[in-house]
């Protein structure tokens, strides 16, 4: 009997041994690259305030890039795991050679408005032909190229053609509107909800709101992406990442209070609060699907029909993959 209780109690011991190194293990450090003043920091800073991200077993290390190009460089130049951006970004990334893959979706660009003096005249964007409009997302970013999609295939002119399209920091722009030196901008949130709640500026054309109506398909504007390398050392950090991330936007959109200090930032009152947080809320997007993979091709047919050769002329399949879904 004694050297059966020796006996089970050394199984125990081995069994606690083995077990040891798994709950004792180190999390996985991932950097998570994103824009300044990005709403996407609502979620990234929730998931690690609220302890997600060590719930599976990762540890998220939240950094910003004054610009899109230097975040870019940075997913390009692995100084960070995961980087916020748009999806074509990724896409030309991976088809020039770049080992870049986006894993998940974030939103729809529901913030991505045309905005103009609150006294003008513009209601639409066919009121803006021959007009001066600013972009913040650069000649070949995301929400620039959605632009003149709509305006060339559905309004009858291409700003981009016609050097009536310029850029500037999303930051300066409701300032050089302001002041006359642009007939309309194209922002997004934070900047496009605090120029709204001011009273100063006004929406005349909310983009993907009029990509659904005039093409049929829901827009997808951002997600993150990773890089070969991580993918091959921690494909199973990335699923926890995912899971994190989920969990941190379930938490969002049930704790207003998390919107509070970005809205005190901001100067927003109560109302100009709700809006930022209804536009937050409304544009997540929680799936990601090889049928929303395949989804992607209209929109890049009819960007490179406007843009021209160079412009996503294929999606490459490794610019994509569901393969790290929780």
């Amino acid at each position: 009997m004694h050297r059966f209780k020796t006996f089970a109690a050394s199984a125990i011991i081995a069994a606690a041994s083995l077990s040891a190194p798994a709950l004792s293990q180190e999390p996985v450090k991932l950097r998570l690259g994103d824009p300044a003043q990005s709403l996407n920091a609502i979620a990234a800073q929730t998931m690690i305030k609220q302890g997600f991200d060590k719930k599976h077993g990762i540890a998220v290390q939240y950094v910003t890039y004054p610009t899109l190009d230097g975040l870019f460089t940075a997913i390009r130049g692995k100084d960070v795991d995961i980087g916020f951006g748009g999806w074509t970004a990724f896409a030309q990334f991976r088809s020039k050679g770049a080992p870049i893959t986006m894993i998940f979706p974030v939103g729809r660009g529901i913030s991505l408005d045309v905005v103009v003096p609150a006294n003008s005249p513009f209601k639409s964007l066919a009121d803006l032909k021959g007009k001066k409009i600013g972009s913040y997302a650069g000649a070949a970013g995301t929400a620039t190229v959605l632009l003149r999609v709509l305006t060339s295939k559905y309004f009858g002119y291409d700003p981009g053609k016609t050097n009536h399209l310029q850029y500037a920091g999303a930051a300066l722009l409701p300032e050089l509107l302001a002041k006359g030196d642009l007939d309309a901008v194209l922002l997004f949130d934070p900047i496009a909800v605090r120029a709204i709640a001011s009273g100063k500026f006004k929406s005349i054309a909310n983009l993907p709101t009029i990509y659904k109506e005039k093409v049929g398909e829901e827009f997808l504007w951002i997600g993150y992406a990773t890089n070969d390398d991580v993918i091959a050392k921690h494909p199973e950090a990335l699923k926890a990442f995912n899971k994190a991330w989920l969990e941190a936007v379930a938490y969002v959109k049930t704790h207003p209070e998390v919107f509070e200090p970005v809205a005190k930032q901001l100067g927003l009152d109560a109302a100009g609060t709700k809006l930022l947080r209804d536009r937050v809320i409304a544009d997540y997007v929680t799936e990601w699907t090889a049928k929303d993979i395949a989804a992607l091709k209209k929109f890049r047919d009819l960007g490179n029909e406007v843009m021209g050769a160079g412009f996503l002329d294929d999606l490459p399949a490794a610019a994509f993959t569901t393969r790290f879904n929780p």
